[in-house]
């Protein structure tokens, strides 16, 4: 009687033992793998006033706290923004001043 608690108790370690050896193994085997990073789609955009050549401007303080705003321009970048674009930088031409770079980036699909 004696005898078959010891091996009950032996074939318990063993397999107690057996699943710790794999689930170290799965754990080990994850780690390993390199993490997938976000990847990134750009877009540039050269502004300039060629939206602009409405004259649509509008003020959206009343109290005039901010200068005018561009409708076209906000429209244009509403667009973006509902297609998942973010606007990430603005730079400047050297050779026409007023003319903007626009840098968008968004997560890759």
């Amino acid at each position: 009687m004696q005898r078959r608690f010891w091996m009950f108790i032996t074939i318990v370690l063993i397999g107690l033992a057996a699943l710790t050896a794999g689930a170290i193994a799965q754990r080990n085997s994850k780690s390993d793998a390199p993490e997938v990073a976000d990847q990134w789609e750009y877009l540039i955009v050269s502004g300039g006033s060629t939206n602009l050549a409405s004259g649509n401007l509008a003020r959206k303080q009343p109290d005039g706290s901010f200068a005018q705003e561009a409708i076209a321009l906000q429209a244009n970048f509403d667009k973006l923004g509902a297609k998942g674009w973010e606007l990430v930088s603005v730079s400047g031409d050297p050779v026409n001043p007023k003319a903007p770079v626009y840098y968008f980036k968004r997560l890759k699909r």
